[in-house]
């Protein structure tokens, strides 16, 4: 009985947790995602201390926050900017068979 109770304790906070998650996400490269934005901004700037990206949880696709990201992967499927620091872009592209490189600045 108690295993029941523990079982059914574990289902309820798990489901708890699924009904938690926000619509927006920080991809962090080694860490998995932290879905607990409800908005682009506070995902975005979680997302630039940790050196990692801001995706919309629904289409996996990053936010325009990220257009500060200084960093580009390129070569291994769609290239996506989304990095705000060379050595997380450069981890992913060693395991994506991709390059990454410096995001050219507008206006310059």
């Amino acid at each position: 009985m108690r295993t029941l109770k523990t079982l059914m304790t574990a289902v309820g906070l798990a489901a708890s947790a699924a009904c938690v998650a926000g619509p927006f996400c920080v991809l962090v490269t080694g860490l998995g995602q932290d879905c607990k934005y409800y908005d682009e901004g506070s995902c975005a700037q979680a997302a630039m201390e940790r050196h990692g990206a801001c995706v919309d949880r629904s289409t996996g696709l990053a936010t325009g926050f990220n257009r500060g990201a200084r960093y580009c992967l390129v070569g291994a499927g769609e290239n996506r900017c989304e990095y705000y620091d060379a050595a997380s872009c450069a981890k992913v592209a060693q395991d994506h068979g991709g390059t990454c490189v410096q995001r050219p600045r507008s206006g310059t």
